[in-house]
């Protein structure tokens, strides 16, 4: 008797050290029960030793949103380049006043919209890394285009080629890795896709601002540069295994127990079994969920409808305020009022 009332006395001592749990110290909750949906083990952690023991699960998440840097590259480009004076040399026509203009931009945000119809049947059809090697491709087709375009209408095309690339990245990155992250750091892990996304924001305006400094009428090197984070996308993707979501959602246990193994195989104490039936169990859930046939009509009603009204309002407050117009022009709009060097003003604004 004194030696269990010592045994309790030393647990609360034990509790106070952070350590992974033994499948043998499991709750019953953790056991496979067909009918219930469980917890990981690895849940209880704390968010910097979440991140430490899945320390390849989240360089693989950052491996990921290097196509982040590319779209933030890419993406400033297409807005900075029409206030390069080469640039508008190339492809401007002269309107009434007699000064060149274009404005291309529109080919990008029309490949953004056309691949958003598409995305989400091929990625269920043929999984998230088919999906990233999709956009590599677009985007590969777009630098090479837009590297060769001399008129207004081939840029248009590749623009509305690296569109459709950025609209894949923009649906599959997320959901990747919103499916490989433990629960813990999944939300911060989401969220820090736009550090990727600033960083090749950043890249570009000090390349820009330099470009403008010393040579104003040369716009083609920032196109060729941008084959690099597109290089770049393909060395780190080489390396990404398939989600094991999806292929637990097409009954391919062997092939999800294989993405498991390389995504987690360094994690002490890691049971492939008893995740896979909690991933298992929550695909069974969701299904359930949908056998209820949800209606559209569904979110105009009850909490719902405040739900969906307080989307809305943040979604378009900015751009009916012309935020959208000026952050994605900054530079000519910085251009129009008078400043000196607007390829600084954009970033600093960055």
């Amino acid at each position: 008797m004194a030696h269990s009332q010592n045994t309790l006395s030393d647990r609360p001592d034990r509790a106070h050290v952070e350590t992974i749990p033994d499948d043998k110290n499991m709750p019953q909750t953790a056991e496979y029960h067909p009918e219930e949906l469980v917890k990981s083990k690895f849940d209880d952690l704390s968010i910097p030793r979440t991140v430490w023991v899945f320390r390849r699960v989240s360089l693989v998440a950052l491996a990921i949103y290097t196509g982040y840097v590319c779209e933030g590259f890419e993406l400033k480009i297409g807005n900075n380049i029409i206030a390069n004076a080469g640039f508008i040399k190339q492809f401007g026509r002269q309107g009434g006043s007699g000064v060149q203009a274009l404005d291309p931009t529109w080919g990008n945000n029309v490949g953004q919209i056309v691949t958003f119809l598409y995305i989400h049947w091929f990625s269920d059809r043929f999984g998230r890394k088919a999906c990233l090697g999709l956009a590599w491709l677009w985007l590969a087709v777009g630098c090479i285009v837009l590297n060769l375009a001399k008129t207004p209408a081939v840029w248009a095309i590749g623009k509305l080629c690296n569109g459709a690339g950025v609209g894949i990245l923009q649906v599959t990155c997320q959901v990747y890795v919103m499916e490989i992250c433990p629960n813990n750091i999944r939300g911060g892990m989401l969220t820090f896709q736009a550090v990727w996304s600033n960083i090749g924001n950043i890249a570009c305006n000090v390349m820009m601002q330099r470009l403008n400094k010393k040579h104003p009428d040369n716009y083609s090197l920032p196109l060729r540069i941008l084959i690099a984070p597109v290089a770049m996308m393909l060395l780190f993707w080489a390396f990404v295994p398939e989600s094991p979501w999806y292929y637990a959602r097409h009954g391919q246990k062997e092939k999800a127990m294989k993405s498991l193994k390389l995504l987690y195989g360094n994690v002490e104490g890691y049971d492939f079994e008893q995740e896979y039936s909690i991933i298992e169990k929550t695909i069974s859930h969701e299904r359930e969920l949908l056998d209820e046939a949800p209606k559209v009509t569904h979110v105009f009603k009850g909490l719902n409808l405040r739900r969906t009204l307080t989307v809305l309002l943040l979604a378009v407050s900015g751009p009916f305020g012309g935020l959208s117009i000026i952050l994605s022009y900054s530079t000519y709009f910085f251009a129009i009022a008078g400043l000196s060097d607007p390829f600084l003003a954009t970033l600093i604004l960055s």
